[in-house]
């Protein structure tokens, strides 16, 4: 008696009812969660209490989100990883699940807690802010940052989910993704110094103002970088959303293939 083969869309059904058991299940996914809202928490009260100004909402609701990307890095790795240290991954391809399927349902879901996350943090900053400060910011503005920030969030994802399923062990995965957000984090503060320079400053020539090509290269350098994202964000101060959207969709577009192809050539033991 033959035995039917699942298709590719039955395969990936199955398999994201699995990790979405996972998922919600997941120590990870819940310490993320509590680790986003005690950044909430910590810069809202710091920018209530430390501040001897009255103090707008658009410095607070999305402030949080300078360190997502460490989370989501440590959320992912150890949630990903796992499935490799607890042998799940190999079960699933012994079992006639395809690699594409597999490492396609990792990816939704990655990008499902990130997402998530994100939303419960915001919702949870815009409810403190909305009651503690004196609101600045328009319905419009507000939603079409919120926007960008989930895309940035998706980005992470996928870059972090990637790293991850190439690597193929938790804990070289929880070491390369850390390094890789910290990483990230410093080149962002980096960058930022430079392309928050205005051209005059105290009424004579910025010396630290730089123009011209080299701006323009600093300028991509920000945008293409997440953690830089999240700094404009986080200020409330977007040069560009069309590049940042570009950037996002190119960071999605070039996960998917690299990952696809190197899970599916990847060894796994």
């Amino acid at each position: 008696m033959n035995r039917t083969v699942p298709s590719q869309d039955s395969q990936l059904v199955r398999l994201l009812r699995a990790d979405f058991y996972h998922l919600f299940r997941s120590k990870w996914l819940w310490l993320s969660v509590l680790a986003m809202l005690g950044l909430s928490f910590g810069f809202v009260s710091m920018q209530y209490s430390g501040m001897d100004y009255v103090v707008m909402l658009d410095r607070v609701v999305f402030l949080p989100l300078s360190f997502y990307g460490v989370v989501a890095a440590a959320m992912i790795s150890l949630f990903v990883g796992e499935d490799f240290s607890d042998g799940c991954i190999r079960n699933k391809i012994a079992a006639g699940r395809s690699r594409s399927a597999v490492f396609l349902s990792h990816l939704i879901v990655c990008c499902f807690s990130c997402v998530l996350i994100y939303l419960v943090m915001l919702a949870v900053t815009i409810g403190m802010g909305v009651a503690l400060f004196e609101n600045n910011v328009t319905t419009a503005q507000l939603l079409s940052l919120a926007a960008l920030g989930l895309l940035t969030c998706l980005a992470y994802a996928c870059i972090y989910c990637t790293l991850t399923v190439l690597i193929g062990s938790r804990t070289n995965g929880v070491v390369i993704c850390m390094i890789v957000s910290f990483a990230l984090l410093f080149a962002a503060l980096h960058t930022n110094q430079i392309v928050v320079q205005q051209p005059m400053k105290n009424g004579a020539p910025n010396p630290h103002y730089v123009s011209g090509v080299t701006r323009y290269t600093y300028e991509w350098m920000h945008d293409l970088n997440p953690t830089g994202q999240a700094a404009q964000l986080s200020s409330m101060d977007c040069r560009s959303p069309l590049r940042l959207i570009v950037s996002n969709v190119m960071w999605m577009i070039l996960c998917i293939g690299i990952g696809g192809t190197g899970f599916a050539k990847k060894n796994i033991r």
